[in-house]
């Protein structure tokens, strides 16, 4: 691509940005970030309604069946017969009722902690695609700000041409690598605005609603100190799974019994009794109903529900070793980043600007030729965008070590 179509790429780009940013506009840090997408994320709504399925099911668990109504009609000749009425209701012999309700209160909580665990991803993610912004946006002005001073000195060499001394062509060259770098700018923009569209849609909100940004890239004095982990989510959905998997063997012992049945009947009868003729008689009594077998073989149910609650007990292990080391990992992790960008910012790129400085006045004098002032700024350039990039990383894993540790807070 020529320098013609980059430059009609950049002015497409500014246009498109002038575009979307006529939408209503949030001002945002890394926290408030969070805090809007764990509430208006359409995930977070549709996850919400784990809760509401669960409580309609604890709602219901754990009672009694419905009753059965039975009713017999017997007919012979002269109107002779019977009519019966009668209701039976179902009760267990064992405990299985309450094993349903604890399964289903431990149901809602797991339903509750899901909602949470999801809170948590979509805190991790809006933390990083605010940071991811703040790294775009950043890129974009170190781009815009290197463009000026290489323009600014290829005017410099021009003006030196005209007056009679200097190279054109070193000022051509000039020319040329200012304008790569105001290339480099349109193309910083488009990630921009991918940026903008990623962080929009966590937030809930059009991809090309404009964001303020609160908070730039400022390295704090030091690393936070360690912390133990928190409550984590995940890790009370493993507890919780545990425990319902206890009660799963519990329940699958005591449906070993099946319901037996209980009620009354009223029946009313016709019959003839010679030499009197029809007699009408009435009765009221009760009635059990208890199938055969009463003890149902169910070793094949109680085998499964034992290795589940082994399992869920071994995933619970895994997990909080996993979580154990996951913060070990990001705090270390947080800390290179940390030492990293502090080495970049406040020693190389200081002393490569004072390289570029020294070599542009030594080419005045005339003791360094042009290229060895293209080689400097092009190693400054090199060194602010790593200085950038270690910002960026260093925010990205304090973002990665409150989300291991369970912290909802940004300090």
């Amino acid at each position: 691509m020529n320098f013609t179509k980059k430059t009609l790429l950049f002015i497409l780009l500014i246009g498109f940005h002038f575009a979307y940013g006529k939408s209503s506009s949030a001002t945002l840090d890394a926290e408030t970030a969070a805090q809007i997408a764990r509430r208006e994320n359409p995930e977070m709504a549709a996850a919400r309604n784990l809760v509401a399925e669960a409580e309609a099911r604890q709602s219901s668990a754990g009672r009694l069946s419905n009753p059965e109504l039975e009713t017999t009609v017997a007919g012979g000749r002269d109107f002779e017969g019977r009519v019966s009425v009668g209701i039976t209701q179902r009760f267990p012999l064992t405990g299985r009722l309450k094993f349903e309700r604890e399964i289903s209160a431990l149901e809602f909580e797991i339903a509750r902690l899901e909602v949470r665990e999801k809170e948590r991803q979509i805190g991790i993610a809006a933390r990083t695609a605010f940071y991811e912004l703040v790294a775009a946006r950043a890129s974009r002005a170190l781009a815009k700000s290197q463009s000026a001073l290489a323009k600014a000195f290829a005017e410099s060499l021009a003006v030196g041409v005209a007056q009679g001394f200097g190279s054109a062509i070193d000022a051509q060259q000039a020319e040329l690598g200012a304008n790569s770098l105001l290339a480099a700018e349109g193309t910083m923009l488009s990630m921009e605005i991918a940026a903008t569209a990623r962080l929009n849609e966590l937030l809930g909100r059009p991809a090309n609603a404009a964001i303020s940004l609160s908070e730039e890239f400022v390295l704090p004095r030091s690393i936070p100190t360690e912390r133990p982990m928190g409550a984590r989510a995940d890790l009370q959905l493993a507890e919780l799974a545990v425990q319902a998997g206890a009660k799963e063997v519990s329940l699958a012992k005591a449906t070993r019994w099946d319901d037996i049945g209980a009620g009354v009947f009223v029946e009313g009868e016709r019959f003839r009794d010679a030499p009197v003729g029809i007699e009408p008689e009435g009765l009221v009594g009760v009635q059990l109903n208890i199938p055969l077998p009463l003890w149902q073989n169910s070793s094949g149910k109680m085998a499964e529900s034992k290795a589940a609650e082994t399992r869920k007990a071994a995933q619970l292990s895994a997990l909080r070793f996993k979580a154990r080391n996951e913060v070990l990992t990001a705090y270390d992790i947080m800390a290179a980043h940390y030492k990293s960008a502090v080495a970049i910012t406040t020693k190389r790129a200081p002393a490569a600007r004072e390289q570029v400085s020294a070599s542009e006045a030594a080419y005045r004098r005339g003791e360094l030729n042009i290229q060895a002032v293209f080689l400097a700024r092009e190693r400054l350039n090199a060194i602010e965008n790593a200085a950038l990039e270690s910002q960026k990383n260093y925010f990205l894993a304090h973002s990665q070590w409150l989300g291991a540790i369970g912290d909802s807070s940004s300090k």
